[in-house]
């Protein structure tokens, strides 16, 4: 639910909450409304996920690194990441931008 109230700052719409694998294909998606805090949908959009990754104490004993958008950074979601298996890597402004001008403006 959106609408004008001080706790939304009028802002209307949704969001969508994408996790791809390492080529862009889409492994999970959560749809909130545009007030949500990214934090709060972290962990159910890797929940979510329609490939399962192995559990970490199964024979592959190497975790899954997982980027994420700095607005997903708080210490409650890194260790739910952890406990899921997965190696956490935020992302900066500085990388974000090294990507983009290196990797595609210049094709790669």
């Amino acid at each position: 639910m959106t609408g004008h109230n001080p706790t939304d700052r009028s802002k209307l719409g949704s969001k969508r909450h994408i996790l791809t694998d390492k080529n862009g294909i889409t492994l999970s998606t959560f749809i909130t409304s545009a007030n949500t805090h990214d934090v709060t949908v972290a962990t159910n959009t890797i929940d979510n996920i329609v490939i399962k990754i192995p559990s970490p104490s199964s024979k592959y004993k190497h975790k899954q690194n997982l980027c994420l958008d700095k607005a997903y950074h708080s210490l409650e979601v890194e260790q739910e990441i952890i406990k899921r298996g997965y190696t956490p890597h935020y992302v900066t402004e500085e990388r974000k931008n090294y990507f983009i001008e290196n990797i595609l403006l210049e094709g790669g």
